[in-house]
């Protein structure tokens, strides 16, 4: 799939000149004289499950109140909503307005499958406000690309989550240690975890301070934290070998080298050795916090906690991310503007309350956090309340063409490197081949 949609992204940059987002119908006046009533949009999304329903739900009450009518359609995984925008682009089959993340939006904008929503959000008339610019906050700003020439929003957010540390709480206090606040308190707790055995661990498997997810959006976790970027948007080039990003491999491989810290065993063996009692530490995405708690509660059953990701830096920086809306142009700016419409609707403080309580992603809305539901789960899971006040130390990771194909080079460069590969020539050919993957996807 990643070298489908790499694939697909040079071929279609030959393909289309004149991309989309150059298109001369999407004026201000076209869109101040639109009329969304009565139009019919396609919404494309990669969900099957309950979540289908309840946004098939969520339409039918939109169209009642908006004399919009909206088709929720699933489309496959990312990766296939993704291709369908894409060979659809320049017609009038595109969807509407798709599910995806900002990389992939980049992707469909480079070749004329995605367009600026700027111009809409701006408008008087169908737009948004300070106000609510003000209420969405890191929200609203993540969803922009600088790679591109007039730093377009390509990316409409409704549900967000952000990377955090999940640890056992019980156990570190058992070690008579605080919650780390830096990379070397982390070390020191991830050492001392190994070389000790929580009283109430499950089992007898060996102990184990830190258990890593490889993603690359782990890897760009802990490059934030170290007060670093993996990316460069005024030279528009992949940073992996910055020295930040060496700095931080040399903390992760350090841990990895004294055994207290290793690569994850599995999908999803971090959740499961950390409810085991036998792992301290794992970060992953706040969406899956209430599997964690499953977890937990499933095996050692007592405390835990989430928390930032231990940082250099003066503020916490956390890696914050999820999927978000992305506009199709079916070349009728009618329909466009009833797309965005549907766009403000189901990110309104109280659908993206109860989107959030339907998904398991954070809502984009500070003035959601008031609402029964939320106020609810914050009630009974303090682990999602703490979580909250995270948000706003939020930093995105690139939304450029190509970084789909990158995040999978950046998986085994990562793995490499706890596993004791030399860090210095491992992250400069990492950061050559993201970089080769670049100059591919946006090559003419």
């Amino acid at each position: 799939m990643k070298k489908f949609i790499l694939f697909l992204t040079i071929i279609f940059s030959y393909l289309f000149s004149i991309p989309v987002f150059a298109a001369g119908h999407i004026t201000a006046e076209a869109i101040e004289n639109a009329n969304p009533i009565g139009q019919e949009i396609n919404f494309w999304v990669q969900y099957s499950d309950s979540r289908l329903e309840a946004m098939q739900a969520r339409a039918e009450r939109f169209e009642k109140g908006y004399g919009i009518k909206v088709n929720v359609i699933y489309k496959g995984h990312y990766g296939k909503v993704q291709s369908a925008m894409m060979t659809s682009a320049g017609t009038s089959d595109i969807g509407d307005v798709a599910r995806g993340y900002g990389n992939a939006a980049a992707d469909m904008y480079f070749i004329g499958a995605s367009i600026d929503q700027t111009p809409f959000a701006n408008s008087p008339k169908w737009g948004v406000t300070q106000a609510d610019i003000d209420d969405w906050g890191a929200n609203w700003t993540v969803g922009f690309s600088p790679y591109f020439d007039g730093n377009p929003k390509l990316l409409h957010e409704v549900g967000k989550s952000i990377e955090v540390v999940y640890y056992n709480n019980d156990w570190l206090n058992e070690l008579g240690l605080k919650e780390p606040e830096t990379p070397a308190e982390f070390a020191q707790a991830a050492c001392a975890a190994t070389n000790s055995v929580y009283s109430k661990r499950i089992g007898d498997t060996a102990s184990l301070g830190y258990e890593i997810d490889t993603d690359a959006s782990n890897f760009a976790a802990w490059v934030f934290a170290h007060g670093g970027d993996v990316f460069d948007y005024e030279n528009g080039q992949y940073t992996f070998n910055s020295s930040e990003a060496i700095a931080a491999m040399e903390f992760i491989q350090g841990m990895s080298s004294l055994g207290c810290a290793q690569v994850t065993r599995g999908k999803y063996s971090d959740q499961q050795y950390l409810g085991l009692g036998s792992v301290m530490f794992a970060l992953g995405s706040t969406s899956g916090i209430t599997y964690f708690q499953k977890a937990i509660e499933e095996g050692y059953n007592g405390n835990w906690q989430v928390s930032k990701v231990p940082h250099t830096t003066s503020n916490p920086v956390l890696n914050l991310y999820g999927g978000g809306l992305i506009m199709g142009d079916t070349g009728n700016i009618d329909r466009m503007v009833a797309t965005y419409q549907w766009m403000k609707f189901i990110s309104n403080t109280n659908n993206s309350a109860v989107w959030s309580t339907e998904s398991g992603y954070g809502f984009v809305r500070q003035s959601s956090a008031n609402h029964p539901l939320i106020v609810e789960k914050r009630n009974s899971l303090p682990q999602y309340n703490r979580s909250l006040g995270l948000i706003q130390y939020g930093k995105g990771e690139p939304s450029v063409p190509g970084y789909y194909s990158v995040r999978g080079e950046v998986e085994k460069a990562y793995a490499a490197i706890i596993n004791g590969e030399d860090i210095n020539s491992t992250l400069d050919n990492l950061n050559d081949e993201a970089n080769a993957i670049l100059a591919d996807a946006i090559a003419q």
